[in-house]
Formats: structure tokens, C-alpha cells, sequence
């Protein structure tokens, strides 16, 4: 293959971590505060099952095809085929991508900045322009290069825990309750966390970086998830032993309480989030603007990001809030989706003995499982946070 597209296996895996690690992974500690340790596991143990289900369901799905399709051309084979409306309906999931991908990297630059802001006293709007140049040229240089950034921005945010629960340990730990909260803290923690997890965008890359050997996408896709259920656990757990009060963008809370070089590291942390988020999302837009519109990549990678640095330098609106509620209808309306493309692509699909298939875990009864997890995402994500009881 390509070198320029060649993944190792930690890079691929890297790459869908990359895509959920910028939003929710910082905003879990909050909602996850609101609940006590033992719902906080059993939460994190059963939201990571079925999200790796669903991701395995797209992995199998983009394999079956011929060549590594984004979902809006897998849902435009499927599932919107042989009439009209299939056309407009595919033309419609495409624009509801573009503007939802568009919003969501304006935030992260938009965060991005504002981190700068706090540790370097540059204005917001340069500090835009300042982000938009680092994480929209390593987009510019394709897959391999992201996926090398991906690598070494997920080993420094692993590092940064590491130092930042090293240095904790000289802290008075708080008590963590063993059960608190009633089903509201419990469904807005799982929507948010379930939020985290999803990756589906960056399965197709995964599938592309890894076709000298497609039988180690189901590893990469297993193993990005769980890096982020690492760092959710991690930042989960020190923020509520080490922070006087866990705050929305938990890491920030944690190294406040430490100290002032725990917070600097804190917002280290969390731009190295959002900027592996911004590579993950621009990568998949520009792949797709590609696909659709039968454009250069060059031409996509424009169109995919420097709309982003315009929404961006006018402003745009809550971060957190669209994120969870316009990032979760996103990843519930394609959860329902992907189930019809399997049974579909199974029947119709090119490649009929795929690297991989999900066997037993891909029957009527997990599709089924996973559908259930995903509506019950969908009345998480709509919890209105600031009425969840403290």
C-alpha cells in the first residue's frame, strides 16, 4: 500500500481514540461525580461493551466493501438505494455530517484557544489562527501523518496522568461515596460517556491504514476504545480524591487542586485532547467531501477545516452543550443505522469472506442489545446537566 497511508497497530488505534478523546473523555469526571464508585464501574464496563459492539459492527461493514467507504457512502449503498428519496436521503445525511463536523472543530479550536489564552496571555483570536495552523497542516499531510501525531499526542496525554496522579499522592484524598444519585446522574453519565467512545468516523481509516493486514482492525478498534476508557477512568477517579469540587472540565479542577504546575499540565492535557479530536474529525470530513463530491484531497482538506477557523473567529455557542447534545444525537441517529447496513452488507456486500466478522456477536440478539444501548444514550444525552441534583 501506500506509505504515505500504512498504520502500525498503536497508530490505527491511536486514530479512533483520537476522535472521542477531545470532547467527552474531559467532561465524564463531572457527571461521573454525581454518582457513587460503584455505579461509576459498572457504568464504564457496560458502556465500553457496547460501544465496542456497535465500532465492531462498522468494522465488519466498511470490510465487506471492496474499499474503506466513510459511512455516508456505506448508508448511501445500503441503506438509501433505488429511488429518489434514497438520493436526497443520502445528500441529507451528508449535509447533517458537514454542519454537525463543522461545529464540533470550531469548538475545539475555539477551546484550544482559550487555553492559550489562559497560559500565554494570547487574544483569543490569534490564538485561533495559532491552532488552526498546527492542527489543520498535520491534517494537510494525510493519514500516515496523523497517525504518527495521534501516537505521540495519546503517549503525552498518558504521560501527563501519570505525573499528575504521581504528584497527587502528597494530597488528602476525599471519600467517594459508594452509591449516590438516582437514574438521572446515572443516564446523563452514561450519555456522556458513551459520547466519549464514539469513534465511528475514524473505523474507515483504521480499515484503510491497516489493509496490509485487515485482520488487526478489530485490535485497533478494541484498543482505541479502551485508551479512552483508560484516560475517562483515570481523570474520573484523581478528580474526585484529589478536586475540592469536580468541574465540568475535570482535568482543569484537578490541577488546581495540586498545584500551579498541575494546572498547567491539566491544560496541556486537555489541548492535546481536543487537537487529537480536531485531527480525527478534519480527516474524516475531508474523506468524505472527497467520496461524495468527487474533489482532490487537497481540495477537501480545504473545505474541511478553514470554514472551521471562520466559525470559530465569529464565535459559536457552548462548547460543551453542542457537544453533547448535537454530538450525541449524531452517534444515536448512526447506531441505528449501522445495524440495517450489517444485515444489508452481509447479503449485498462485495467482499463475502471479510478479514473479520462478528461471528456470534453480530446476531439478531446483540443488534438488538446494541440498538437498547443507544436509545438509552439518546435519553442521556438529553439530561439537562445544571437540573441533575448534586
Amino acid at each position: 500500500m501506500e506509505a504515505e497511508k500504512k498504520l502500525t497497530l498503536f497508530e490505527a488505534s491511536s486514530v479512533v481514540a483520537g476522535l472521542g478523546v477531545g470532547g467527552g473523555v474531559m467532561a465524564v469526571p463531572y457527571l461521573a461525580s454525581l454518582n457513587g464508585i460503584a455505579t461509576v464501574a459498572a457504568v464504564m464496563v457496560s458502556a465500553y461493551i457496547v460501544s465496542l459492539l456497535l465500532h465492531l459492527m462498522v468494522a465488519e461493514v466498511v470490510l465487506r466493501d471492496e474499499k474503506a467507504r466513510q459511512l455516508v457512502e456505506i448508508f448511501g449503498k445500503y441503506l438509501f438505494v433505488k429511488s429518489w428519496w434514497g438520493s436526497v436521503l443520502t445528500w441529507l445525511f451528508f449535509g447533517l455530517i458537514v454542519v454537525t463536523f463543522y461545529s464540533l472543530l470550531a469548538a475545539y479550536l475555539v477551546g484550544c484557544a482559550e487555553l492559550i489564552e489562559q497560559l500565554t496571555g494570547l487574544p483569543v483570536f490569534a490564538g485561533e489562527v495559532v491552532t488552526y495552523a498546527i492542527a489543520a497542516g498535520v491534517v494537510f499531510f494525510g493519514l500516515k501523518a496523523i497517525g504518527l501525531s495521534e501516537k505521540y499526542a495519546v503517549i503525552g496525554i498518558a504521560a501527563v496522568l501519570v505525573i499528575l496522579s504521581v504528584g497527587s499522592l502528597g494530597n488528602s484524598f476525599n471519600p467517594i461515596p459508594f452509591i449516590r444519585g438516582g437514574s438521572r446522574e446515572v443516564f446523563a453519565f452514561y450519555g456522556m460517556l458513551m459520547f466519549s467512545f464514539a469513534c465511528f468516523f475514524s473505523v474507515p481509516q483504521a480499515v484503510e491504514g491497516l489493509s496490509w493486514n485487515k485482520k488487526l482492525v478489530p485490535y485497533a478498534v478494541a484498543i482505541g476504545i479502551a485508551i479512552n476508557l483508560c484516560f475517562a477512568f483515570v481523570i474520573t477517579l484523581m478528580s474526585m480524591l484529589v478536586s475540592k469540587e469536580v468541574t465540568e472540565v475535570a482535568i482543569l479542577g484537578w490541577g488546581e487542586a495540586v498545584g500551579g504546575w498541575a494546572l498547567v499540565l491539566g491544560a496541556v492535557f486537555a489541548f492535546l485532547a481536543m487537537m487529537t479530536s480536531y485531527w480525527a474529525v478534519s480527516y474524516a470530513l475531508a474523506v468524505i467531501l472527497e467520496e461524495r463530491l468527487n474533489w482532490g484531497y487537497r481540495a477537501s482538506w480545504l473545505a474541511a477545516t478553514f470554514p472551521t477557523l471562520i466559525l470559530a473567529l465569529v464565535g459559536i455557542a457552548g462548547f460543551r452543550d453542542f457537544l453533547r447534545y448535537a454530538g450525541g444525537a449524531m452517534a444515536v441517529l448512526v447506531a441505528l443505522l449501522i445495524v440495517p447496513a450489517l444485515r444489508k452488507s452481509r447479503r449485498l456486500g462485495e467482499v463475502k469472506d471479510p478479514a473479520f466478522d462478528m461471528g456470534i456477536w453480530g446476531t439478531t440478539t446483540f443488534q438488538l442489545i446494541v440498538i437498547a444501548a443507544y436509545v438509552l444514550m439518546a435519553i442521556g444525552s438529553v439530561v439537562p446537566v445544571g437540573e441533575v441534583a448534586p
